[in-house]
């Protein structure tokens, strides 16, 4: 067999979120051949350290910290538009397929040079390969690690599959590491369902596992894989395949039903569970929604957060690239905060009232025009546009800062002012302070201020979680026919945010109910990155994601003790789309040119995704 080389990198601060370190605490160096490392129980256990490189960190750790799929969804409009770089050039339309892989670089651990996703996803995939490969006769310390390692490393490699799927469509299945002397003439690109399939293999391998825990019990092991993120891999993989875009036309729905329903169900009789009780009342307002977000406890034999299935590691402090009220609120002249994401007006038009548990506008029509100006307002909802902030879903007040929201300055309680002249105001241009009028409450501890020399960590970014788990499976179960079990699992989760059973949602109209399903989605996934590919997914090919054409927000003016309330289109001059992202061809991202171009002039075949 030729020989083959690789190299275990010691330079850890060359690898911001080195494995090498995290995983096993293990980074041998050299230039050794493949043979040499598995035969040394130390060099393998450092090998398979590496199959953990470049796990994502997600949330503000794209470019400029910002988070592109939630700013290029309808749910955000990103303050950075006249940077020239990053979300202005897609919003814009002016990208080139380098624009995306300088664009994730913070997020795969500033690793600069790398480039984005494809590189490293497909550099993982190989690692992860070249260790299932020789599993079986490695030099590993015995026989449970093995089996643990083994599972992990399917449940790793389904994971970065679902990444590469999520953002590129359909690629390769490779399911051992290409020999030198393999054909690459003969690669072809399968279907949406091969991958997802092979996606959902490879999670049910790890599922048989004894040795692979449900849930993590100590701090040392926290980007260790689970049974818990492999049943929310399975989950995804096939709600993502049953979906319009992604099923090639057939009827995939049962299937997804099926995978989803046994995902929940064992996820629960395996200790995970909604976090439904507020442990501190005063301080997040008797909100358990609101608390959840905040918490970095959810490893460990009885944690307190339960519902988290898999968390990032990294750590935010509060600082103004997070959110802005930390410096701005109390100092509009201030003038030093570096905003990123906001809330739109689009999402803050999706949360119901509470007292009667209707949707404020029509799900079916929410806009009478193209702009979003003219909201097609629900008769029946009890919402009064006089009043917008008033008696909303208690979700609205968790995930969002909205004029007159009450808010902690360390332990002193005030409003934020969002009108022109508030302390917080909107403004029309700059990333100082908001341009939609609203800000970004989801994950912030409340009380964190840097006005009022407070600082600590903000709750961190979950992958995965029980909630989502239920709204996967209650959108297959919809989509299947199953409507009542559908309809009965998103109650459990409006439950759980604070709407009363006498409000649940009900009906026998499947298409009603798949409007509720998606509008349910929204609110209770906003900020988590799911908008953006459910969008997506949920559009055919050829067409447009029309809902994301104009971005709107909030402009109050106040008027004595009154406001007045003016929505208004960011971007350029309104007359334009806000964001060329709305486009066909952004269903999926595009595949690095030269990739491409090797692809296609080895295989004869297209490569390049549709209209890139």
């Amino acid at each position: 067999m030729k020989k083959r080389f690789i190299y275990i990198c010691i330079f850890a601060s060359l690898l911001t979120f080195s494995s090498c370190n995290e995983a096993l605490d293990v980074a041998p160096d050299g230039r050794l051949s493949l043979d040499e490392v598995f035969q040394d129980p130390d060099l393998t256990k450092a090998y398979f350290s590496t199959c953990f490189d470049y796990l994502p960190k997600k949330s503000l750790r794209y470019h400029f910290w910002s988070n592109y799929p939630v700013a290029l969804s309808d749910e955000a409009w990103d303050c950075t538009d006249g940077s020239g770089a990053g979300f202005a050039h897609a919003a814009s339309g002016n990208c080139t397929t380098t624009d995306f892989y300088l664009d994730v670089r913070r997020d795969m651990g500033d690793t600069y040079s790398e480039g984005g996703y494809w590189q490293l996803y497909w550099g993982q995939i190989r690692i992860i390969n070249t260790f299932l490969q020789r599993a079986a006769t490695a030099a590993i310390p015995s026989e449970s690690d093995r089996d643990r390692w083994v599972a992990e490393a399917h449940v790793l490699r389904a994971y970065f599959y679902m990444e590469l799927l999520k953002w590129y469509g359909p690629v390769p299945i490779e399911k051992e590491p290409y020999g030198l002397d393999y054909d690459y003439s003969t690669l072809s690109r399968p279907t949406f369902e091969d991958c997802a399939r092979f996606i959902v293999d490879d999670c049910e391998i790890a599922l048989q596992s004894s040795n692979l825990p449900w849930r993590l019990t100590t701090l040392n092991e926290k980007i260790r894989m689970t049974k818990g993120i492999a049943m929310a891999i399975r989950s995804e993989a096939s709600l993502f395949a049953a979906s319009t875009y992604n099923n090639g036309g057939k009827d995939l729905w049962e299937w997804a039903y099926t995978i989803n329903k046994d995902c929940l169900e064992q996820l629960k009789a395996n200790g995970y569970e909604l976090y439904t009780k507020c442990a501190d009342t005063e301080k997040y307002y008797n909100n358990a929604y609101m608390e959840y977000f905040t918490l970095n406890n959810y490893i460990g034999t009885d944690p307190s957060d339960k519902e988290t299935i898999w968390q990032s590691t990294e750590g935010y402090w509060p600082d103004p690239y997070t959110n802005p009220l930390y410096d701005v609120i109390g100092a509009p002249v201030l003038g030093n905060a570096q905003l990123t994401i906001v809330p739109s007006q689009e999402l803050v038009d999706a949360y119901d009232m509470l007292a009667t548990g209707k949707p404020v506008l029509d799900l079916s029509k929410p806009y009478n025009d193209e702009k979003h100006l003219s909201p097609n307002y629900n008769p029946n909802s009890g919402y009064d546009p006089a009043n917008p902030y008033k008696g909303r879903d208690p979700r609205f007040q968790a995930t969002i800062f909205y004029n007159n929201s009450p808010v902690l300055l360390g332990k002193e309680p005030a409003v934020v002012e969002t009108y022109v002249g508030g302390n917080s105001e909107i403004r029309t241009s700059g990333n100082t302070n908001t341009r939609t009028g609203y800000y970004w409450r989801k994950r912030m501890v409340n009380g964190n201020c840097k006005a009022a020399g407070v600082a600590g960590y903000d709750g961190r970014f979950r992958f995965y979680r029980l909630g989502k788990i239920y709204l996967n499976a209650a959108e297959a179960a919809i989509e299947s026919g199953h409507l009542t079990e559908g309809l009965e699992w998103i109650n459990e989760i409006r439950h759980r945010a604070g709407f009363d059973p006498s409000v649940d949602l009900s009906t026998n109209d499947k298409n009603e109910a798949r409007l509720l399903v998606r509008h349910e989605r929204q609110i209770e996934l906003a900020c988590e990155e799911d908008r953006y590919f459910d969008i997506r997914r949920w559009t055919p090919a050829n067409e447009n994601m029309e809902n994301e054409k104009f971005t709107t927000g909030m402009r109050i003016t106040k008027n004595g003790n009154s406001f007045s309330y003016e929505r208004i289109n960011l971007g350029t001059d309104g007359s334009k789309p806000s964001k060329m992202s709305y486009e066909k061809k952004w269903h999926v991202y595009p595949i690095p040119a030269n990739e491409a171009a090797v692809l296609e002039g080895t295989t004869g075949q297209t490569w390049q995704n549709a209209g890139w």
